[in-house]
């Protein structure tokens, strides 16, 4: 938890150093998360979890900026029963982190722009659910994440913007065990994402700028 308090704390320090020749802005975000996990058998964005946090902007020139974002993000997965089909399988994953993401953020016509980066998350808790039996005591899934993001959003007005964001993650959040190293895949993908569990998420969410200086003559981002 140090470590995460220290690295929102470094882009703030350097705020407060600033000369004055970058802008920096707050934008807290509030949204839903479409979850879902690769490598659990089931597929679909069937569990919705909550977003919502803060972000750092600093902004490089008109166009282009950084953000450091620190966000509350529920992920997962879930798959109910369907009778009809003959499949009485039910299957929830809770997973609870403080998502830390480092984008790019690139507006390429005036109303849209687009984002992309890495993310650091770190889990704060988990609950897993197999047939209405409670698994979590049998359950271990790594204590960070890191993923790739990439998205698209829109300017609405007065600094409020929607985005449309993914992100999967690049190391497995739980591994199969010493099984897997005894299947083999020809596709070098499939060998480097069938070693376990993988987030899969798409997040709506909206955003409202704060706080943002402008030099003379410059327009927001």
């Amino acid at each position: 938890m140090r470590f995460l308090v220290l690295f929102l704390l470094l882009p703030l320090l350097h705020i407060c150093q600033t000369d004055g020749q970058k802008t920096f802005s707050l934008k807290p975000s509030l949204g839903i998360n479409g979850c879902q996990v690769h490598g659990d058998n089931y597929s679909g964005y069937h569990k919705l979890g909550l977003f919502a946090g803060t972000a750092v902007n600093a902004k490089i020139n008109l166009r282009s900026s950084l953000e450091l974002g620190f966000y509350f993000s529920q992920k997962g997965a879930r798959h109910n029963q369907n009778p009809k089909s003959g499949d009485y399988s039910f299957y929830r994953l809770n997973l609870n982190y403080i998502d830390l993401p480092l984008s790019y953020r690139f507006i390429f016509h005036p109303d849209y722009f687009v984002t992309g980066g890495l993310s650091f998350a770190y889990l704060i808790n988990y609950n897993e659910n197999i047939n209405n039996a409670n698994m979590s005591a049998y359950s271990n899934f790594n204590k960070t994440e890191i993923g790739l993001n990439g998205g698209i959003g829109r300017r609405i007005k007065n600094g409020l913007s929607v985005e449309l964001r993914t992100c999967n993650s690049i190391v497995a959040i739980r591994n199969y065990g010493q099984a897997a190293t005894l299947v083999y895949y020809n596709n070098p993908i499939a060998r480097f994402f069938n070693k376990g569990f993988y987030n899969n998420l798409l997040s709506l969410f909206f955003t409202y700028q704060l706080g943002q200086q402008q030099q003379s003559g410059k327009q927001k981002t």
